[in-house]
């Protein structure tokens, strides 16, 4: 009987085990920090929108997030592809894009010349956990 009772217990080990590996395997994050002049944003609108897409043939909304308090995100179920990560400021509250009002950024690098961001595509593989996926400056568009 301790003989059945411990094989029983071994193998609901490696089951749980195995699908803890499978579970991990197909779940996929993406997470970071959003901030604009050094202090974090709480309340931004994190999105992935697919890359490759051209603006004239409507732009795919693949995945997104609010950030909390601390302007941190965390988006879970992200399937692979490559993306583009934008971070939405809506300064009023009114869940639409004002010009005049909010503010907008992307997951980048500065450009050396006049220091605005210019996105980077990320690209996203099956199980992947990427982090520091930060966005570190909103803009204000012209007018």
């Amino acid at each position: 009987m301790k003989r059945r009772l411990f094989i029983f217990a071994l193998i609901l080990s490696l089951v749980v085990i195995n699908c803890k590996d499978v579970v991990k395997e197909l779940t996929t994050t993406i997470s970071g920090k959003v901030t604009s002049e050094g202090k974090p944003v709480s309340g931004a609108f994190v999105i992935l929108l697919e890359a490759g897409n051209l603006a004239s043939s409507g732009i795919s909304l693949s995945n997104g997030m609010i950030t909390n308090s601390g302007g941190n995100y965390m988006m879970i179920e992200v399937s692979a592809g490559d993306y583009y990560v934008v971070a939405i400021e809506d300064a009023n509250n009114n869940f639409f894009f004002d010009t005049d009002t909010d503010k907008i950024g992307y997951y980048g690098n500065p450009d050396t010349l006049t220091g605005l961001t210019i996105p980077q595509t990320l690209h996203v593989n099956k199980g992947d956990d990427i982090e520091d996926i930060n966005i570190t400056k909103l803009y204000k568009l012209p007018q």
